[in-house]
């Protein structure tokens, strides 16, 4: 549901990748666990000048000499001075707790580890049979399967296989569906949260490292999803959609767990200050599936913060509709508003 134009399938004009599991046989198309979660040429013109030679002097040699050691001076001194700056900013962010210590305080011994094996149900059978929708499969070198489905196959396939019985009934109805990331700086598509564990008392959502929750943009560098400013389009000019994908399942990240923690709205946010029916929630990801810690080394500010859908009919759509994602990094040094919208089209 594209609240802009009206159907979100002019969102899109070319392939989106989704990841598939690997297997001893390469023609298998069973599925991976895996993540729940574009140049121009520059010319100059030389243009014609006269010289006339000068003879060289210890003095003028000299100031050269000053000139050029007081530049590498003041460089040498900017890049320390960043240096702390980022050190400082990566420590203070990693000094965070845990947003979701409270629950992990609650859980049994040895509970406070969440991966993709600690689902209800994980239906191997339902990935390997939609895996036969895709287009393209490759291999990656860690032996794990992606291939591509178009912008009218993509979403209706990630809502249909992350819709698990015995799960999805567990998930708020606000949190379900398919979300496109419109404006997402990274090669990123479409994302769903419905394969995930929620704790109702708690209002926290554990999103495991999982195969048909997440999408990249499939397409060449040329070419971008729609709603993209001029930055992101060099980002995707400069980063592959594939290459982001297959880094979720390296042994780093596959089985890094995702979790939202919600909350009231704060003040300053873009939810209704005060409210508190799931219009706001703090993210983190937690390497390893610890959920005494978290992985995140950049970002300081990660929240969903609901907005109004006012666009959307019938109205009874429209919680949980649109929601802004906001994204700080490094301490707020792209800004301290800097995001992009979740807009849910199924």
């Amino acid at each position: 549901r594209n609240l802009e134009s009206g159907g979100w399938r002019s969102c899109f004009n070319a392939k989106s990748c989704i990841c598939c599991k690997s297997g001893e046989d390469e023609d298998s198309l069973e599925t991976a666990v895996l993540s729940p979660t574009h140049g121009a040429a520059i010319t100059r013109e030389m243009l014609p000048f006269v010289t006339t030679p000068q003879p060289q002097t210890a003095k003028s040699s000299g100031g050269c000499r000053m000139v050029c050691c007081g530049c590498c001076c003041l460089a040498l001194v900017g890049l320390a001075v960043v240096g702390v700056w980022v050190y400082r900013c990566i420590s203070a962010t990693m000094a965070q707790d845990s947003i979701v210590l409270p629950l992990v305080q609650k859980l049994p011994p040895g509970g406070g580890t969440f991966s993709i094996q600690n689902m209800s149900s994980i239906p191997e059978q339902t990935w390997a049979t939609a895996s036969a929708n895709l287009s393209d499969v490759w291999t990656t070198d860690t032996g794990y399967k992606f291939g591509y489905a178009g912008p009218e196959d993509a979403a209706r396939l990630l809502y249909e296989v992350s819709k698990v019985p015995g799960v999805i009934e567990t998930i708020p109805e606000k949190l379900r569906g398919v979300y496109w990331m419109r404006g997402n700086p990274i090669p990123e598509v479409l994302a769903t949260l419905q394969y995930a564990k929620w704790y109702a008392e708690e209002q926290t959502l554990l999103m495991p490292n999982s195969p048909w929750t997440w999408t990249w943009w499939g397409s060449d560098s040329s070419d971008y999803p729609y709603g993209l400013d001029m930055v992101s389009k060099v980002v995707y000019r400069f980063s592959s959609g594939r290459s982001i994908a297959e880094s979720y399942t390296e042994a780093s990240a596959i089985d890094t767990t995702v979790s939202f923690a919600f909350s009231e709205c704060p003040s300053g946010a873009d939810c209704v200050e005060g409210s508190t029916n799931l219009t706001y929630a703090k993210l983190m990801s937690h390497a390893n599936g610890d959920l005494s810690k978290h992985g995140m080394v950049y970002y300081d500010g990660y929240t969903m913060e609901q907005l109004a859908a006012e666009d959307v009919e019938p109205t009874g759509d429209r919680d949980g509709a649109l929601w802004f994602r906001r994204a700080e990094m490094m301490c707020g040094l792209f800004g301290t508003g800097s995001g992009y919208n979740l807009t849910k089209i199924l």
